[in-house]
């Protein structure tokens, strides 16, 4: 059984990587988590747009496969 690649896949564990990373440097003192939330947030929202954007463009709509 051969297994396909799912950018959902990958998308959701760079996630939780990088979510792990920021907190572990909040939870050092190395970054300030509020302040950066307040300030980036909406790049969260943009990129998310981005990557809808794409993923339409590409003909995944998220529907069934």
């Amino acid at each position: 059984m051969g297994r396909s690649f799912r950018p959902e896949s990958l998308t959701f564990g760079l996630l939780l990587v990088a979510t792990g990373v920021v907190w572990t440097a909040a939870n050092l003192g190395k970054l300030d988590l509020l302040t950066t939330l307040r300030t980036w947030w909406p790049g969260a929202l943009v990129l998310w747009g981005v990557l809808e954007v794409v993923a339409f463009a590409l003909g995944r709509t998220g529907g069934n496969r």
